[in-house]
């Protein structure tokens, strides 16, 4: 990516990177096949690959994302592109959300003022709160030409026909490779014992529908038509 194409992330940002290119309307961002453009009132960045146009940039400062929940490809079916790590990719560096993943087939994202669970320390489930993992122990080699003068009871390779390298024992005087049981710290408890399972970002499940954002957050748009009158209805039954 560009350098100027890095600070795309707001509609003066776009229109800024969009006056330094040739044409003044069109402009490629030289990432992932993306191009910028103008609209009649809007700033739109263009997935060329995936044809549609996943971000939109407004004059008041916010921006819009979305995303077709199938498009055909080309073999007469059809494809999500939300499914594309490099499209995600692309939501996250020009829309200022602090992420957006996929997990078990639904896409996530995450805003800059997205809250956290609650703190959950436990025993670490790796080390079942021991703190110590096996560890992994082989024999030492030499390389020199057998028979070594440095390792006169070395063993050779019988397995080369050069004896170009031979093996002595490990510490344990072992000459094979073998485990060792709970002898080094757990890497994931640094041999603590407990690990932090809570205090995770909460994250908004999304299908690809437009969100209007600003500065990575959700902006609150007044309620529709269709809102109003299932509140009343709610309201009333109530």
């Amino acid at each position: 990516m560009t350098r100027g194409a890095w600070h795309v992330t707001d509609y003066d940002t776009a229109k800024s990177y969009l006056s330094g290119g040739h044409k003044k309307w069109d402009r490629p961002l030289y990432v992932r096949g993306l191009r910028i453009q103008s609209r009649s009132k809007d700033i739109a960045i263009v997935d060329k690959w995936y044809n549609f146009e996943p971000i939109l940039f407004h004059p008041d400062g916010t921006l819009t994302i979305q995303a077709p929940q199938a498009i055909p490809n080309n073999w007469g079916g059809t494809w999500n592109p939300l499914r594309s790590q490099g499209v995600r990719r692309n939501f996250k560096d020009f829309s200022g959300l602090q992420g957006m993943f996929q997990k078990n087939g639904t896409v996530y994202i995450t805003t800059q003022d997205a809250l956290r669970t609650p703190s959950k320390i436990q025993k670490c489930r790796t080390c079942h709160g021991l703190g110590l993992v096996d560890s992994w122990c082989s024999p030492s080699y030499c390389q020199n030409d057998f028979p070594c003068n440095d390792h006169p009871e070395w063993q050779p390779n019988v397995s080369s026909s050069s004896y170009r390298w031979h093996y002595g024992n490990c510490p344990h005087g072992n000459s094979d490779s073998h485990s060792v049981p709970k002898s080094q710290d757990c890497y994931h408890c640094k041999g603590v014992g407990l690990r932090e399972y809570g205090n995770n970002l909460i994250s908004i499940a999304w299908d690809g529908s437009p969100i209007r954002l600003k500065d990575g957050n959700l902006v609150k748009q007044p309620p529709t038509e269709l809102e109003k009158r299932i509140a009343a209805y709610v309201q009333l039954d109530s």
